[in-house]
């Protein structure tokens, strides 16, 4: 009989598979697996009432940098070993896990020569690794190790190797891949109006001589479009509320009661002057500075100034933007759902849906394109209220987009397709690629 549950067992053969296909010198595989067992079983512990989160690498620490680079960032990481190393035992974990950080440090990680495995130390500086993770920045970091795990709840586990997640395990789960629902398939589609109008407004602003060639650079644009709501999402996540979005065309007090009503259309504007610095700021660079000619083109003062104003207001973008996030993010926590236009313009939060139509049937679907092949029926009543009612209402009213965030940070989207409610689980909404295939 085929076992059905998952354990930190067959996180570890996804490892080692995913190491050996790279021809990474490592130890033993029973190695990899006691290092996923330990992680696992630390992840339900408590310590002072808390849950036991961390970071890991897995670094030699004989050889902790052995290809540094000629000029390093000063916020380039750097390994800090401990006088002593400490055995890696779920005991000592729960103690000294409140030492690192998801997005600040890690946990050294490295066998001895009997392969019994030890904490040597702690890597520092990897805050920009989890502002890449999480959207918050453009530009790919170097990461240290032969690979990388995190424990981000109970019983959850996930491995990466530079910036593929090899897999993750979910209490009972191995998950090998996530749903990209914002490259192609119907959520891209339902999203893709409110993109196109924010792509125009961004190139009304914009010089014909200046924007480029008809078409490029959109998708550049567009995704960081995608980015933002992304990140609003991965916020509610950590805010660990629940919460839910639900973005429709129209509003109706016959299906919404909208209790508290506001026109918070902050997002769009601040993303459109974002872009437009954007691209001004880079041909400037491009056409004044000369990049890529054997020699850079002089600035006037007045050229330089108006670099220098749009560099000051690229970070006063980045700082409004991050704000606007924060705010729509908290309006979640309020009972009820918050409420978009197309557009990301915010109508208003604590919304109450007032249909009471079930659907009739709701499928689960295990592609991003909602294959009529790869979808599954699930029960309605199987779920809890807030995502039954964004059920009846996505049913009632097709074109609409409802985001269901559990307390557990579990996120659902779903939508009408065609006659049929379908739900996608195991999004994907940080920077990450995926060791296996793309689905």
């Amino acid at each position: 009989m085929p076992i059905k549950n998952k354990t930190p067992r067959h996180l570890a053969e996804f490892v080692c598979t995913e190491l050996r296909k790279r021809k990474a010198v490592v130890p033993d595989d029973q190695v990899i697996i006691e290092l996923m067992e330990t992680m696992y079983y630390s992840s339900l512990r408590t310590e002072e009432s808390e849950p036991v989160l961390f970071h890991m690498v897995f670094l030699d620490p004989s050889q902790p940098d052995p290809k540094p680079p000629r000029n390093p960032a000063r916020d380039r990481w750097s390994y800090i070993p401990f006088a002593d190393p400490i055995p890696f035992t779920v005991s000592n974990v729960v103690k000294i896990a409140k030492s690192t950080d998801l997005r600040t440090s890690s946990f050294v990680i490295w066998p001895d020569q009997l392969d019994q495995l030890y904490i040597w130390g702690l890597v520092d500086q990897q805050n920009r690794f989890h502002k890449f993770l999480n959207r918050s920045a453009e530009v790919e970091v170097e990461r240290p190790g032969v690979f990388q795990a995190s424990v981000e709840g109970i019983g959850i586990i996930a491995v990466y190797m530079r910036y593929e997640k090899v897999a993750e395990l979910r209490v009972n789960e191995v998950i090998r891949h996530s749903l990209d629902l914002f490259r192609e398939g119907p959520v891209r589609e339902l999203l893709a109006p409110g993109m196109d109008r924010f792509l125009q407004g961004v190139r009304s602003h914009i010089p014909d001589d200046i924007y480029q060639a008809q078409g490029a650079g959109d998708e550049l644009h567009a995704q960081q479009w995608i980015s933002v709501l992304c990140r609003i999402l991965l916020r509610i996540q950590k805010i660990k509320n629940g919460g839910a979005i639900l973005i429709t065309p129209q509003i109706t007090p016959d299906d919404l009661n909208v209790k508290y009503g506001i026109n918070y259309d902050r997002l769009p504007t601040s993303l459109q002057s974002n872009a437009v610095s954007k691209i001004k700021s880079d041909y400037l660079e491009r056409h004044l500075l000369g990049h890529g000619d054997a020699r850079p083109k002089e600035l006037s003062a007045d050229q330089f100034q108006q670099l220098r104003r749009l560099e000051k207001e690229l970070r006063a973008n980045k700082n409004e933007i991050d704000g606007v996030i924060w705010f729509i993010a908290l309006l979640t926590r309020v009972d009820g759902l918050v409420v978009m236009d197309p557009n990301l313009v915010v109508r208003g939060y604590g919304v109450e849906i007032k249909n009471w139509q079930e659907p009739d049937q709701v499928f689960i679907a295990t592609d991003r394109l909602g294959s009529e092949a790869k979808l599954r029926p699930v029960s309605y009543n199987h779920f809890g209220t807030r995502h039954r009612s964004m059920m009846r209402y996505c049913c009632q009213n097709p074109g609409s987009l409802g985001f269901v965030i559990s307390q557990d940070g579990e996120v659902r989207v779903m939508t009408m397709l065609g006659e049929r409610l379908v739900m996608w689980e195991n999004i994907k909404l940080k920077y990450y690629s995926y060791a296996s295939k793309k689905k």
